[in-house]
């Protein structure tokens, strides 16, 4: 059998018959097609080498301390999410060992789950038995409500035939209390990918064991999220090559079990939006998914992304790589089929210009001061593919480690590289570190400055405290990765605060044209190690030293960053800084940004700024 007739097969395999009667949602999917378990089977083989059977679960090692954990690094332990969703897909073979295992997982499962109403993470699961909730100092994480239920929603749906009557009451009972933290939690529209995954546990448990009011709050969800997306123009967590792909498996669950006509509807262009963005910002001749993101855990595509548009593209789209060109038995995604020449027949050079997130709709979006009042700024994106790179910004963002708010790719499928913008904090990613940028196509021009309540490590968990900022380093990185092979940055012999980045034929001309942090100015630094090189615009770097955000006149930095070609015009524009004693302005022929100079609270560092493009 060819991989496209097996394709086919999976993916007819899978289409839903049973329908519960007088339901929104359908009952119960069709059994697995033999190729679909051969294939699911092919999947499982690290989950297999992973069990415990003492345990019942299977173990991982922790490979880093964790905001919700209080456990540190190479820790062994059993995961509560890993080893659910592989019961799930166990229950789907038609091996009665490997369902035995299942039960036996899900019978293990079961108790970690909170369920004294007097605690206010009633109905949530830890990550590890071995860290259970109780008695912490790391914050519960109560997403694991959602992600636990998504996995028992499949078992309870596909897998009741196999499980005891008493089981069946377990997992019913366990649902339910999950769907009811989740209704307690209420997650907003601007959290995308929990929001859209409670909106399915509540709208199928709610149907499945008629609770009305789960049934009542999961369909007013789904419209409420629906109407949201529409107004935002696409999901708040933005252009995430995470969270886009985690809140599209949650839509098709929706797309496959949901049958209620006008929700269906709602579902089906939510799907269709998820693809779009991931079209909008796929660059053909690097084979990458762009920028900017927020929200990301790479900085180049992934085996798992580039299988996931190969086999939702029924093998159109075979970039390079050691990956399964096969399709994903249990999430089986399609690309929209108008929407595939985007990703294979691409016309360059172009802009693609995206509003990412509506000010109107930001919670505050107005605020009052004693020298002007704000409303919140829409967050915009711009992407300029051009046939050796791809050159992407937000007009606003933030340098926690998931964000990439300036973002370059280039080269080929078969060796991408990148760069990247961070702001270093004694060696971490300063979530409190804010950018505003303009770009036109191949130049931008960006101010960095600071919010005195904005977070460390992480931008809601780790607040700076008091407007405190202790350091012993401080300095703004450009980060290069992928294929470093030709790639080198060289300090200018004529002028400290400019850059030459060359990495083959392709070129970027970076400058510091001003920086002020309370009085200090920087210097570049060049470094690297065997995967990635690095400048850094060192701002700081001596004994501890607290900074008083608050009281300091000035943290700010200015960036201007253009790319070269070799077929670009010959000459360049002089940038122009003015400090005005409250706002640092940058300009350059057809362009300008204007943002605060000194530290302030986040929301009016964040919409303090004004942009100019011709």
């Amino acid at each position: 059998m060819g991989k496209r007739q097996l394709l086919l097969a999976v993916l007819c395999g899978l289409s839903v018959i049973a329908c519960a009667q007088q339901s929104d949602i359908l009952a119960k999917s069709r059994p697995l097609s033999k190729a679909a378990i051969t294939l699911l089977k092919q999947e499982l083989v690290e989950s297999d080498a992973h069990y415990d059977a003492e345990k019942k679960m299977t173990w991982t090692v922790t490979k880093e301390k964790h905001y919700h954990s209080d456990l540190d690094s190479g820790v062994r332990v059993h995961d509560t999410r890993a080893s659910i969703q592989y019961a799930a897909a166990l229950l789907h073979t038609e091996d009665v060992a490997s369902r035995q295992r299942g039960i036996d997982i899900i019978r293990a499962i079961l108790p970690l789950q909170e369920k004294d109403p007097q605690r206010a993470f009633c109905g949530v699961w830890p990550y590890y038995p071995e860290d259970p909730l109780p008695g912490r100092k790391a914050p519960v994480d109560y997403n694991w409500a959602d992600f636990m239920s998504v996995s028992l929603i499949d078992i309870a749906r596909n897998a009741n035939a196999h499980l005891d009557k008493a089981l069946q009451a377990q997992i019913k009972d366990a649902l339910i209390l999950a769907a009811h933290a989740i209704m307690k939690r209420d997650v907003k529209a601007d959290y995308t990918n929990i929001c859209i995954m409670g909106t399915y546990v509540c709208y199928v448990v709610g149907a499945l064991y008629d609770q009305p009011d789960i049934s009542a709050y999961g369909k007013h969800k789904l419209a409420y999220f629906y109407q949201y997306t529409k107004a935002n123009k696409g999901f708040t967590e933005y252009n995430s090559p995470t969270y886009t792909v985690v809140a599209m498996d949650e839509v098709l669950r929706m797309k496959q079990v949901i049958i209620n006509q006008a929700d269906k509807q709602l579902v089906d262009e939510l799907y269709t939006l998820c693809w779009q963005v991931i079209a909008r910002h796929f660059h053909q001749p690097s084979g990458q998914w762009c920028g900017p993101y927020l929200r990301a855990y790479n900085d180049l595509l992934t085996p798992a992304l580039k299988q996931l548009f190969f086999y939702a593209s029924q093998g159109r789209i075979n970039l390079p790589g050691d990956y399964p060109r096969q399709p994903s038995v249990l999430v089986p995604h399609e690309i929209p089929a108008g929407l595939v020449p985007a990703f294979v027949q691409q016309s360059l050079p172009g802009v693609r210009v995206d509003t990412f997130v509506a000010g109107r709709l930001q919670v505050p979006n107005r605020v009052v001061y004693a020298d002007t009042t704000l409303g919140a700024r829409d967050v915009t994106g711009k992407l300029y593919v051009h046939p050796q790179y791809a050159l992407a910004s937000a007009n606003q963002g933030f340098l926690w480690n998931q964000c990439r708010p300036l973002m370059v790719h280039w080269g080929t499928p078969e060796q991408p590289s990148y760069l990247r913008l961070r702001f270093l904090h004694d060696g971490y990613d300063l979530s409190a570190a804010c950018i505003k940028s303009v770009q036109d196509s191949s130049s931008l021009l960006s101010i960095l400055n600071i919010a005195t309540d904005g977070g460390d490590k992480h931008p809601n968990i780790d607040p700076i405290k008091h407007a405190m900022l202790p350091a012993t380093d401080l300095r703004l990185r450009l980060e290069t990765g992928g294929n470093t092979g030709a790639a080198a940055f060289t300090i200018s012999s004529t002028d400290n605060n400019e850059l030459l980045f060359t990495a083959g034929s392709l070129q970027m001309r970076i400058q510091v044209p001003y920086c002020n942090w309370d009085g200090l100015q920087g210097h570049w630094e060049t470094g690297g190690d065997g995967n990635r090189k690095w400048a850094d615009y060192v701002v700081y770097a001596g004994p501890g030293k607290v900074f008083d955000l608050a009281a300091m006149k000035a943290a700010v930095i200015g960036l201007s960053l253009h790319v070269l070609t070799p077929d670009s015009p010959a000459g360049r524009d002089s940038i122009v800084a003015v400090n005005d004693g409250k706002y640092l302005r940058l300009s350059r022929r057809g362009m300008a940004v204007k943002a605060l100079q000194q530290p302030a609270e986040a929301f009016r560092i964040k919409n303090d700024f004004e942009t100019d493009v011709k």
